[in-house]
Formats: structure tokens, C-alpha cells, sequence
């Protein structure tokens, strides 16, 4: 789905209260945590602070629920994030933080402060309520216009960590989301804006996006909203000015979206929660405040700063016409395209403005060069020229990337890694006092270029049953299994396999997995072969069908996202084939998890998309 990813978060105050010992005027901020080799925990704090409070201190102490109590971070970066360029003269530079103190309050201007911790060992398994972990200071800004008297309290982040299957949190086994974007500085009021965290889980574990409340210092304490604005429109809506389009949230890409007319200091916080296995591990509050100015000043022949345009490269196939940012490409095939940014403003002084090319994408090569590393699954992508880099008027970088049958993704048990790959790019200009840029999700979907490979067991040995030549690789629980490259192979360890066939004119797919245990049937080995059809459903109507590998009660289970149980019911059936028809018709359309559940374990856990 395309996405447009113009981000103008902006963190800055003109901060007047002064009402605890340390007034560093919070603007945001999130804590996340690193599962390391040893089975220890790093923590990572980012503070975003306004430059026209004070220092922020040079350790902090991250209280949380668990027995531990505290665990102490210390100050590691101090990132200055504010805008680069020239103002609307074309002479005078943007100001730095260093410039902003509260005696000379110059807004938006920010600086990020990040602290880490040791490595920290957390034994034990957490309640249903999950541990939590916060770190707070005194002050919010008194300007801030969508919360209930801000000044006169503080400022807190947190996040939390729950159980997996009743597994000791030492060693670890789960990292929380990890966000790539930092926030930029103050946006223009009237200007559409598209802001994406850039969020990425380690484990390929499932994220959900929603809006939440501001925490104080304590990290429970919420804050109550103004009048007009809520926990699901914190932003300026219609009520404000009809122009406005109120803030949208994808809660399965984390794209938020809105144009506001209406100036002011505005606290958001997201919440991003993953799921592994369709079970909810973590959840991270990240909060930035937003800063709308709608005193921007001119640039040539009075003329209000616009956003760069960045060109479709795609076709798109009703049309005929170059308007698409999406594409659809078989295993195998070279995917190459010129990436373009236009920008025409000039400053008052008749200069071109500096236009600024940067990618973000999990595919893309070691400095967007490499083909062989630095990437997911190489061949990698590059670009040429790479990023980032700057010219005037007309930026231009070719993409490449040559696909193959590893691209297909992988599809196992609850596990997915999609065959669908972004790659973002963002163009930004270098007028003050609001850079402004537009950032593009170019999406590239791999389709295979044969059936799946059947996998039969028979008598315990796994057997692709593909007729004609193949090349064939194994796999254990995501891993290549050296030297196994025949057409058949006996497990000897428990674990989830697949199959990777490809033909001699290079057309190939994965098997579906199929689990396995040398020591007789464990209770999530009760299932085989589960498959949802059609998915997405029709008229939210769908047939899950599997293998029983004995006589069993089990429950069937489909819950949102956030967890809200839709439906549940109870079967009893005999080893052997089974399937069962479901009828959702009427619920919203969406993103949903069907469980297959047996004396309160999880045995399976699939995507469902709902589509009435």
C-alpha cells in the first residue's frame, strides 16, 4: 500500500514554567531494550528535549515492576536535531540548539539525548500484566495545546514486557521494536503531512500501531485531552477549522497522515505493540510533540516553501499512466527504475534551494552498494548513485535489485517473512525554520513462479513429491540445513521444516512447514498442515482446514489485533482430516489471528484478513 512518509515531527517549546528541579522541558521520547548474545537485556532510552530548557542529566535511572527496581542508563549521544539550511534570504543559516536557551527561546529547536544501560539480567517470568519499565522528569511545556493544564506536571515514556509461553525472561529470547526515524523540527501549518516511526522488530514478530494517552512522570498517570481533541484525534480535526483533515493512524504500518491549519504545541504518542505468534510480547509508548507554526515566512515572489515532489516510478496497469509506487515482479526478475525528486523554490535571494535524497529499507545493500551483504536476503538492492546526496532543483538515483526464489519469503507455523519489500526514500529541502521533505514507500512484491512444493511424511521420512527436475534445499525452523539438498529428508530434531524447490529454468517456491518431534506428539505437535482458504476471506467467509495427528478436543479462537476475542468454538474430532466452515460476515474488515487452542496453550496461530 502506498504510503507517503512526510515526517515534520517537531519537538521545541517556549517554555515559561519552571516548577521542579530539573525543568528540561520533555518533548518526548521512548525506551526500548536489546536481547543480547549473553541472555542479558541492554536498555536504550532517547529523550528528546527542548533547546530552550536546561541540560538534561548525565544518567537516569529507569524505575520498573520487576524485583530489580531500578536500572540506571547513562548518557551515551547528545544529537542536535535541528533544521539544516537557510532562512527564507538565503543568507542566514538555521539556528542551532546551541543558540536556543530560556532566556532566548527560539523554537523548534530539539536535541536528543540517548542513555543505555549495562547489560541487565531479568530472571523470572512476567505476570499476564507484563513488567513495566519508565523514566519521567519535570517538565512538560506550558504551551502545549492539546492537554489539560501541561505546565504543571511532568513528562514520562515507558514500555512494557509480557510473557511467551510461560518462558523465563533469562536467557533472553525477544527485543522490543526499534525505531529508525528521529524526529525532525516544527512543520508548516497547511502542508500534508505523512509521518512514519520507521519501526523494525529483530524477530520479524507482527506490529500493531495505535494512539494513546501522555503518561506523567510515573508512567501510569495519564493525561486528560482538551477540550476537542482525544486519545483517537489528538491533532487538530474540523473542529478546529474545516479545512483541517485529522490525524489518521494505519495500525498495520504505523503511516500517519493529516493537514492542519491550525497552529499550536501538540503531545502524540503511538503505541506500538508486537506479537509473536499472534501473542502480545511488548509494548513501546513513543511520544514526540508537534510543534505547527503559521508564521513561515515567503520565499521568492511571496511565495509559500512546498515539499519536493518525488516522481512514480511504476505503471500502473489500469491507467497506463506512471502514477504508481507499487509493483509486482516474478522470482527471478531484475527490477531497475530512476528514482526522481523535483523541487523549484527559491530562496528570496533568487538561490535554489538544496534538495537532500536519503533511503531507509531492509534489502538495500552496505551503504546502498553491496549486493552480497548488509541485507535480509541478498542479492541486495542498490542505488546509484547511493545516499544520502545533494544537488539542486532535480535529484536523480537508479535503483537495482535482481530478485530470486529467496525472496519469496518464508511462510511457517505463525512465523512470516512476506515477500512483499519497502523501500523508502525521502527528499528534503534546506529552508528554515521548517526542512520541508516528502518520503515515498516504493513497494515491491515477489510472486513465485510455481505452486508450492507438496511435502508428504511418510513413515518419517519428509518427501517432496514435485515430479521432473529440481534442485532442493531444507530448512529447519528458518535455517538452511547444510548438505541437505535431496528431494527427500529425515528430521532428527524437533523443529518446524520446509523445502525450497527450484526447477532448472529457475522457477522454484517454498514448501509449507511442517513440524516434527522424535519423541512421539507433544502437545502443539496435536496439528498439521493448517491452512486458511480463501485468505483473504470471501464475504468474511472462510474454511480453516489441517491434519489431526490424533483424537482431540481443541478450541478455535479469532481475536483483533489489540487482543478482543471475536470468536470461539469448541470441536471435537477424530485423527485424521478436518475442516470447518466460518462465517465473520458483517465484522469489520481487517487484520485478525485465529488460534487453535488446547488446554489453554497455543498450539497454531494464523493471519486472517478479513474482507466482506
Amino acid at each position: 500500500m502506498i504510503r507517503k512518509l512526510l515526517s515534520f515531527f517537531i519537538l521545541c517549546g517556549l517554555l515559561l514554567v519552571s516548577d521542579a528541579s530539573f525543568a528540561s522541558h520533555g518533548m518526548g521520547g521512548e525506551i526500548t531494550y536489546e536481547c543480547q548474545g549473553n541472555g542479558m537485556f541492554i536498555f536504550r532510552v532517547k529523550f528528546y528535549r527542548d533547546c530552550n530548557g536546561i541540560t538534561a542529566p548525565t544518567a537516569i535511572t529507569i524505575s520498573t515492576t520487576h524485583v530489580i527496581g531500578s536500572i540506571v542508563a547513562n548518557l551515551t549521544a547528545q544529537n542536535d536535531l535541528s533544521p539544516q539550511g537557510f532562512l527564507s534570504n538565503g543568507i542566514t543559516s538555521c539556528p542551532t540548539c546551541s543558540a536556543g536557551s530560556t532566556g532566548n527561546p527560539i523554537s523548534g529547536l530539539v536535541e536528543e539525548y540517548i542513555y543505555e544501560s549495562a547489560p541487565v539480567q531479568l530472571s523470572g517470568v512476567p505476570p499476564l500484566s507484563g513488567w513495566r519499565f519508565w523514566w519521567g522528569e519535570c517538565c512538560r511545556s506550558a504551551l502545549v495545546t492539546n492537554l489539560v493544564n501541561p505546565g504543571s506536571n511532568g513528562f514520562g515514556i515507558r514500555t512494557t514486557m509480557y510473557p511467551y509461553n510461560g518462558q523465563d525472561m533469562y536467557p533472553c529470547y525477544d527485543s522490543s521494536p526499534q525505531f529508525y526515524e528521529k524526529p525532525s523540527v516544527i512543520s508548516c501549518t497547511g502542508l500534508e503531512v505523512d509521518y512514519n516511526h520507521l519501526t523494525y522488530d529483530t524477530e520479524m514478530d507482527s506490529l500493531h500501531y495505535e494512539f494513546a494517552s501522555p503518561f506523567d512522570t510515573d508512567g501510569t498517570t495519564t493525561f486528560p485531552f482538551a477540550s476537542g481533541y482525544s486519545i483517537t484525534s489528538p491533532l487538530p480535526g474540523p473542529l478546529q477549522d474545516p479545512a483541517n483533515i485529522p490525524a489518521t493512524l494505519n495500525p498495520a504500518t504505523g503511516a500517519m497522515n493529516f493537514q492542519s491549519f491550525t497552529g499550536g504545541y501538540f503531545a502524540v504518542v503511538v503505541k506500538v505493540s508486537s506479537f509473536k505468534c499472534g501473542v502480545k510480547v511488548a509494548e513501546v509508548f513513543r511520544e514526540i510533540n508537534l510543534v505547527l507554526t503559521p508564521n513561515c515566512p515567503t520565499i521568492l515572489n511571496g511565495q509559500p516553501n512546498t515539499t519536493p515532489n518525488l516522481l512514480p516510478p511504476f505503471q500502473d496497469p489500469v491507467t497506463g499512466m506512471f502514477t504508481s509506487y507499487t509493483d509486482t515482479v516474478f522470482a527471478g526478475d531484475t527490477v531497475n527504475f530512476e528514482i526522481e525528486s523535483l523541487d523549484f523554490n527559491q530562496f528570496l535571494n533568487a538561490t535554489p534551494q538544496q534538495l537532500t535524497l536519503e533511503a531507509f529499507g531492509l534489502q538495500y545493500g552496505a551503504n546502498f552498494t553491496d549486493t552480497q551483504n548488509g541485507c535480509l536476503i541478498p542479492p541486495c538492492a542498490t542505488l546509484n548513485p547511493p545516499t544520502p546526496f545533494s544537488s539542486t532543483i532535480l535529484i536523480e538515483s537508479w535503483f537495482y535489485w535482481t530478485t530470486t526464489t529467496a525472496d519469496l519469503g518464508y511462510s511457517f507455523s505463525c512465523v512470516q517473512f512476506n515477500n512483499t519489500y519497502y523501500y523508502i526514500m525521502t527528499a528534503r529541502d534546506n529552508y528554515c525554520p521548517a526542512n520541508a521533505k516528502r518520503s515515498e514507500v516504493f513497494s515491491i512484491t515477489v510472486m513465485p513462479n510455481m505452486p508450492k512444493p507438496p511435502v508428504i511424511n511418510n513413515s518419517g521420512v519428509l518427501t517432496c513429491t514435485l515430479s521432473g527436475s529440481y534442485i532442493y534445499q531444507w530448512f529447519l525452523n528458518r535455517l538452511a540445513i547444510p548438505g541437505e539438498t535431496a528431494s527427500t529428508y529425515t528430521p532428527v530434531q524437533p523443529g518446524v521444516y520446509q523445502v525450497l524447490a527450484v526447477a532448472t529454468n529457475g522457477e522454484g517456491n517454498y514448501s509449507d512447514g511442517y513440524s516434527y518431534n522424535p519423541v512421539g506428539f507433544a502437545s502443539n505437535e496435536l496439528i498439521n498442515q493448517v491452512s486458511i482458504m480463501p485468505n483473504p476471506s470471501k464475504d468474511g467467509i472462510f474454511t480453516i482446514a489441517g491434519e489431526l495427528l490424533k483424537d482431540s478436543n481443541f478450541e478455535i479462537t479469532i481475536s483483533d489485533i489489540p487482543g478482543k476475542k471475536i470468536f470461539n468454538k469448541t470441536y471435537h474430532e477424530s485423527k485424521g482430516n478436518f475442516s470447518s466452515t466460518i462465517n465473520l460476515s458483517g465484522t469489520p474488515n481487517g487484520i485478525y489471528i485465529l488460534k487453535i487452542v488446547k488446554d489453554n496453550q497455543v498450539l497454531k496461530a494464523v493471519k486472517v484478513e478479513i474482507v466482506n
